[in-house]
């Protein structure tokens, strides 16, 4: 999914997804695209309308993936923190959406967990945060500049080892490093077998935005597997002249 960043002020967002379900006989991912907040969730009350993006990559079915894209951006808004502690709310949001999802799962007998990476867009405030529990990624790339604002939940990183250690888990090699030998991410929403190894706490960056930001890549591993950040936006920049091109 790309969404171009707006200078700050009244929002003016430009969105594109794709979706590609590869060699997998379901499709188990889901993405979500809201570009203005308010008119979804009256309760918000905020001069300017936030908007949020999210990827979901599911695994073991797409039953977490598809419950989180329905409802953690509702938990969200939910959230007492929501426009005093943004940062809160999305933890907030993660953890709420990691427990229900948990019961439902017990009442429903189903399993299956999902990795997340979320965007929240402030324009009043100029400040975008991104959220993330497993290895989906998102770039932010300003002026050519490509950051990559996410640090990914694998086993094998140093401090995500100890903490599955510590809970009592363990991490091997198995054709990758894996919580147990099996899980090859540390962090997801559901997976309710592995937990409380598989923590679906999120990590949570800010960026303070001046309005050069030319826009934002959130992508699953599928993606940054294969591609580096400097070729998305490489992709994303010739497009967006093609395209401006063709508007002429």
């Amino acid at each position: 999914m790309l969404s171009s960043l707006p200078a700050p002020g009244p929002p003016y967002n430009i969105t594109s997804d794709y979706a590609m379900k590869n060699s997998r006989r379901k499709m188990e991912d889901r993405h979500v695209i809201i570009n203005d907040l308010n008119t979804m969730f009256s309760n918000i009350q905020e001069d300017s309308p936030s908007s949020y993006y999210a990827i979901f990559d599911g695994h073991a079915g797409h039953d977490a993936a598809a419950y989180s894209s329905a409802h953690l951006h509702q938990y969200l808004v939910e959230s007492k923190y929501f426009n005093s502690n943004p940062e809160q709310a999305l933890k907030d949001a993660f953890c709420k959406t990691d427990a229900l999802f948990i019961e439902k799962c017990e009442v429903e007998n189903i399993s299956s967990g999902t990795t997340a990476v979320c965007a929240l867009l402030k324009p009043k405030e100029k400040q975008l945060y991104i959220a993330w529990a497993g290895d989906s990624q998102a770039a932010l790339v300003k002026q050519g500049k490509v950051l990559q604002c996410v640090n990914p939940h694998k086993p094998d990183r140093q401090d995500e080892r100890e903490r599955v250690e510590k809970q009592g888990g363990c991490v091997l090699l198995w054709g990758t490093w894996r919580v147990n030998g099996q899980l090859a991410v540390s962090r997801a929403i559901g997976d309710p077998s592995y937990k409380p190894y598989v923590s679906a706490i999120p990590d949570v960056v800010e960026y303070a935005l001046d309005g050069n930001e030319d826009f934002l890549i959130l992508g699953c591993d599928g993606l940054w597997d294969h591609v580096t950040e400097c070729m998305a936006a490489t992709t994303v920049y010739n497009l967006l002249r093609e395209n401006k091109g063709k508007s002429k």
